[in-house]
This record gives C-alpha cells, structure tokens and sequence, in this order.
C-alpha cells in the first residue's frame, strides 16, 4: 500500500483553497463538513454552469491524463497519493471500486470527485 503524502485534511484544505476559495467562508463551514467537499457542489455553493455531473463528469475524467494527479482515497485506505492505481484509471472502475475519491491535477487545472451517494455526482470541474 503506498504511503500518503500529505494528510486527508491538508489534501482538503488545499482543495478547498483552490476550487472554492472564492465562497464564502460562513456558507462553507455551513455546507461543508470536514470531509464532504463534494457539497459545494450538491449545495450549488460554486456556479452550476461551471462544473460537470454525471456522465459527462465521467467522460471528462477518462479523457484527463491522470498520471500527473493527487488521489485521495477518503475512506479507503490508500490516503493520499500520487501513484496511479489500477482502480483509478476509469470512472466505470471507480465507480465499482471505491466508495469517494477525490483526483485533483498536480498543476490544480482539475478535479474529480466521486462521492459516496449514489445520486450526488460524480462532479468535474476545471479551473478558472
């Protein structure tokens, strides 16, 4: 098993600095609970024209290069990586094998998010 990088909690940290820097703060401690920052986008708290949902998040994720990315396995065991696993090459085989990831471009171009409930997600957004 590869050894994390950074922690889970530096990994969203930086995440949220990043991708939802520009919310504002009341509203993100509101909506989103430590780990879940999958809600700034099931709660709209970032523009819905400006991230994917569903299928076309997962036809945009399989046609990124992953092999330059972060992985945070948030429930899983692997924590956070920088190796690409066999399990996180497609959305159809995240789909099937982890419970939520979190993929962010080292450069922060994007981010992918599968999350834990079946009718939130996955999410695909590209930076600014």
């Amino acid at each position: 098993m590869p050894k994390s990088i950074i922690s889970k909690q530096k990994f969203i940290n930086q995440w949220l600095r990043h991708f939802a820097g520009d919310v504002n703060k009341d509203k993100l401690k509101q909506y989103v609970a430590d780990q879940y920052i999958w809600h700034v986008f099931s709660f709209e708290l970032l523009d819905k024209g400006s991230f994917l949902i569903g299928d076309s998040a997962r036809q945009a994720y399989d046609n990124a290069d992953k092999n330059d990315c972060i992985f945070c396995d948030m429930f899983g065991r692997k924590g956070v990586t920088d190796k690409l696993q066999e399990e996180y090459c497609s959305a159809a085989q995240i789909d099937t094998q982890i419970d939520e990831l979190y993929v962010v471009a080292k450069d922060n171009s994007w981010t992918y998010i599968k999350t834990h409930e079946s009718r939130c997600g996955p999410y695909f957004v590209k930076s600014k």
